[in-house]
């Protein structure tokens, strides 16, 4: 027995020494560090702690604070691995299989949270997924009131058919392309989604509080809050079934906090975003407050120029048999547009994959694809690749005709089904008329002339076919059409 307590009592020095020195949670095996950028490394350690940090043959040394907290930077590295990172001098750790690659955050609601198992073709999607330098690191769903410094039990892991049925479809889809166009480089996906969560919660509190929509921001999510509350008294009297959900994830800064906030300031090449459903009924408060996040997000990690590429939202009649009022959707869908003025965004659209009846459609390799493009092109630097539909550019009057001209054509639009272009609307007052078009160039389409204001792809739902020839729709867009007065 005194054996026993003498072993214990020699050991245990050397096991609370090793365990003095602590990484952050974003630092563990098979991660991807962004290249070509300054590395940093961060962690905690005994206070005034003197630590060596060291990625393969690039070292550097750092001091711990009066609080313990350091953070080291290496020099930028070009692409490769695997190599070993190393923490030395308070304990020591070792994280293994660590590449430098392409790192991207993957954030939004639902829809880009949806797993691969829930996908088109999941089944050879899964089977296929042999790909050890895509890796995925995935925030537990989960808000908090305060910012908070670790994210609990979580790790990177390797893309293999056993770890990705219930990672991010979009994120697969779009590492996927990278990686190939890239020709092998490790790719790295953050995922900071959230199901059915407003713009607000990734928002932090100083950003919503000095909003232009701060008001807004107030009510709204005042109102969540008190319709839990009072759900919430109710069941406190009955308390049969689960109690009422927390709305955490639309309250203010509340995914931010958890989610977003223990990683800052890991280096990242950029971000897709595919958010908006549930901002859907405010779009021109969302214009606001999406420039407003994408600014929060480029200070707070360091990254001014950070790309972000989102996706204009899918069409989607509602639940069936329920109405929704026509531009519902399509308004949200030119208030995205809109967001295109701040700079380093691209918009992939997906109105034209969407399922008629399901706000989640399966269709993700095309939405991952169309991230892609844009990334590829902007990012990158592919001048060659296509990363956008028909854009509308102008249009002038002939006789009682409109001839519309087209952007982003490839070699010329295409009509995919039929003959004649669907999709067009004139609005008089309260009232729509459907009109079709037809092509006459290659980059030009007629429709018959009406006083008023012209949509194309307004409607919640509908199937387009006027394509370009990389087959990519073409975009929704509104004009007024006034004949000028003679």
């Amino acid at each position: 027995m005194k054996g026993l307590l003498f072993f214990v009592l020699f050991i245990l020095p050397y096991f609370t020494l090793q365990a003095q020195v602590k990484l952050g949670s974003i630092f563990t095996d098979d991660m991807v560090l962004q290249a070509e950028n300054e590395i940093k490394v961060w962690g905690k350690a005994k206070p005034l702690a003197s630590l060596t940090v060291s990625l393969g043959k690039s070292t550097t040394t750092v001091k711990a604070g009066q609080d313990g907290k350091w953070m080291a930077i290496l020099p930028k590295m070009k692409y490769g691995g695997p190599y070993q990172l190393k923490v030395e001098g308070d304990g020591a750790i070792t994280l293994n299989n660590v590449m430098l690659g392409e790192v991207w955050f993957c954030a939004g609601q639902s829809n880009m949270r949806w797993f691969v198992r829930d996908s088109k073709n999941a089944k050879a999607e899964i089977t296929n997924a042999d790909y050890p330098n895509i890796r995925f690191f995935v925030s537990p769903l989960k808000g908090t009131h305060e910012p908070q410094e670790e994210i609990e039990n979580v790790k990177w892991e390797v893309c293999t058919p056993q770890s990705i049925p219930m990672k991010t479809a979009v994120g697969y889809f779009f590492g996927k392309e990278l990686q190939k166009k890239l020709k092998g480089v490790a790719i790295g996906l953050i995922d900071i989604s959230y199901g059915g969560a407003s713009i607000t919660a990734f928002m932090d509190k100083e950003t919503c509080e000095n909003s232009k929509q701060a008001d807004f921001i107030k009510k709204y999510t005042g109102n969540f809050l008190n319709s839990y509350n009072e759900r919430k008294a109710k069941w406190d009297e009955n308390p049969e079934g689960k109690p009422p959900y927390y709305p955490e994830n639309v309250l203010t800064g509340m995914s931010y906090n958890y989610m977003v906030h223990p990683l800052v300031p890991f280096q990242v090449r950029g971000a897709i975003w595919y958010q908006g459903e549930t901002n859907a009924w405010h779009p021109e408060r969302y214009i606001d407050m999406f420039g407003e996040y994408i600014t929060m997000m480029r200070t707070v990690f360091q990254n001014p120029e950070m790309p972000y590429y989102f996706v204009q939202l899918a069409g989607f009649r509602g639940r069936e048999g329920a109405k929704r009022d026509l531009g519902r959707w399509g308004n949200f869908r030119l208030a995205q547009e809109e967001c295109l003025k701040f700079e380093n965004t691209g918009m992939a659209t997906a109105f034209d994959i969407g399922e008629e009846y399901d706000i989640h459609p399966k269709n993700k390799q095309e939405v991952g694809r169309r991230l892609s493009l844009l990334a590829l092109k902007n990012t990158y630097g592919h001048k060659k690749v296509i990363d956008k539909g028909p854009t509308f550019k102008n249009f002038k009057f002939e006789d009682d005709k409109v001839i519309l001209t087209f952007e982003n054509i490839g070699k010329k639009l295409v009509v995919t089904e039929g003959e004649k272009i669907t999709g067009f609307l004139y609005k008089k007052g309260n009232e729509y008329e459907s009109v079709e078009g037809k092509i006459i160039g290659k980059n030009k389409v007629e429709i018959p002339y009406q006083e008023g204001d012209l949509y194309y792809a307004y409607e919640n739902f509908f199937v387009p076919n006027l394509y370009n020839s990389a087959n990519l729709p073409a975009t929704p867009f509104k004009i007024k059409i006034n004949k000028p007065v003679k």
